[in-house]
């Protein structure tokens, strides 16, 4: 998700902190049934951090693995985000209690740098990539 920063300076992106603000990422989240990736993508990024979003290109998909116990017996679990290139509708950056400790606004370097996963990270300097020809005009906060 960008935006450009008030006064025209630059890019920010908005980052949710989870993990009891140890780690630093992207809103996501769960397919619902009916749903499509770009409307998940709306939605999530909505309850996640209070933003109105909508959805300017695809971005690609990344799929990454990792271990749970799940009642004492370590447990493989297989993810697959959809990343995509989103502009800023309107609202303001509240965090969804259940879920997210923080959320806000940071310029795209320290974006870059607080972001936890390099997954992530590409996929925001994928996002600049095609921000140029995506970007609309009603994207100013």
């Amino acid at each position: 998700m960008l935006r450009e920063r008030p006064g025209g300076k630059g890019l920010e992106v908005l980052l949710i902190a989870i993990k009891d603000g140890r780690v630093w990422s992207l809103p996501k989240g769960q397919v619902e049934p009916g749903e499509r990736y770009p409307q998940t993508a709306v939605r999530e990024v909505r309850e996640e951090t209070g933003i109105e979003a909508r959805v300017l290109a695809p971005l690609g998909s990344i799929r990454y693995h990792f271990t749970v116990k799940d009642d004492g017996v370590q447990t493989t679990v297989t993810k697959e985000v959809h990343h995509f290139l989103m502009g800023y509708v309107g609202g303001t950056p509240r965090p969804q209690k259940e879920e997210v400790d923080g959320v806000a606004w940071f310029p795209v370097r320290e974006a870059l740098k607080r972001l936890s996963h390099q997954n992530e990270r590409n996929a925001v300097l994928k996002a600049l990539a095609c921000w140029d020809t995506q970007a609309p005009m009603s994207t100013q906060p």
